[in-house]
């Protein structure tokens, strides 16, 4: 799953709820930006684990894209992590429910599209820019293009 469709997600439903006076839009904004950070244990993991290019973001990309050289999940993209950071957000939201609602927003949406997108091997879209390698599945095209829908749709909503 490409970082745009983690952002795009957790954005549409961050607006969902701003249009439902749940959360503001900033908060919403959160929302998307959180979707796709959870992504950086692929980075983190590649410093860990790689034999050259370390802290190379474009060597991190396309051993995550093309190469698949060693495992760039952490426990936070398992059972184990989603259990450890929902009881972390069950405190945080004694203390705040907002905060908490956009972290679970966030997190849970980018577990969802992951476990999703990786119980359907689908034949994708391989294509290069650069040195950067590129790959999006049939499906994930269909569903950004719905999500930049939806989103166009929420902010014209909002903001008209």
């Amino acid at each position: 799953m490409d970082p745009h469709t983690h952002f795009m997600f957790p954005l549409a439903i961050g607006l969902l709820l701003t249009k439902l006076n749940i959360i503001n839009w900033k908060l919403a904004l959160l929302c998307g930006f959180i979707g796709m950070f959870i992504d950086i244990d692929h980075y983190i993991e590649h410093i860990i684990h790689a034999k050259s290019n370390r802290f190379s973001l474009k060597a991190t990309w396309n051993n995550s894209i093309k190469l698949h050289r060693f495992n760039q999940r952490s426990f936070i993209h398992y059972w184990d992590g989603a259990l450890i950071l929902t009881i972390i957000f069950g405190v945080i939201a004694y203390f705040n429910w907002k905060v908490a609602l956009v972290l679970t927003i966030g997190y849970y949406s980018h577990l969802i599209l992951d476990f999703l997108f990786h119980l359907k091997k689908e034949i994708s879209f391989r294509w290069k820019i650069g040195k950067y390698y590129m790959k999006e599945t049939h499906l994930e095209f269909v569903l950004d293009i719905i999500l930049i829908i939806v989103t166009i749709i929420l902010l014209l909503l909002l903001f008209l």
